[in-house]
């Protein structure tokens, strides 16, 4: 491919969980944010991070497996990809987020702190996890509306073929929701 983004650092790579990941450089301007000659977060493979759009991975971010990040999504922190899960559109992980399994994450979703979003969950528009939520199975979570977000957070557990739309804030100490389909209360 003619005008990649990005090259692999055989000189610069960590193992995780076995494999082995390089760092990231920027081979051109990505965006205002990752200009030419910047260091990112580390990939397995070329596989893992597309050379179109103005995704990256900063920091200690990783993505690995057959993991996959697209269009404009971003990693930074700790947070990490693996499995066969999908980040892309206008997505955002930080902190020690993590999304594995097959599960996809887009549209403006952000996912901050210890959230973790696995199995075939699939978080689509505007969607906030904060804290300690997790999302597993068949969930599906939809930010509806462009302008606000559906927010979780707390310590939330999502199971099953729970669905989750609209707009506003679920906020619990502890709750577990395993079926059926919720709106948080509107604002």
């Amino acid at each position: 491919m003619e005008n990649k983004k990005y090259e692999l650092l055989e000189d610069d790579a960590i193992v995780r969980e076995g494999r082995k990941l390089y760092r990231i450089r920027a081979l051109r301007d990505v965006s205002d944010d990752v200009q030419e000659g910047e260091k990112g977060g580390y990939v397995e493979s070329e596989a893992n991070l597309s050379q179109e759009g103005t995704c990256w991975l900063f920091d200690e971010a990783c993505a690995y497996e057959d993991a996959r990040v697209e269009g404009d999504a971003l990693l930074w922190g700790y947070a990490t990809l693996r499995g066969k899960a999908k980040l892309f559109e206008k997505a955002r992980l930080c902190g020690h987020a993590i999304v594995q399994g097959e599960a996809k994450v887009g549209g403006g979703s952000m996912l901050k702190g210890k959230t973790c979003v696995s199995g075939q969950a699939n978080l689509q528009g505007n969607v906030g996890l904060l804290d300690h939520v997790h999302v597993d199975g068949q969930a599906q979570l939809e930010g509806e509306d462009e302008d606000r977000y559906l927010q979780i957070q707390g310590t939330t557990i999502i199971l099953g073929t729970t669905i989750i739309q609209g707009y506003g804030v679920f906020s619990e100490k502890e709750a577990i929701l395993e079926a059926g389909s919720f709106r948080p209360e509107e604002d």
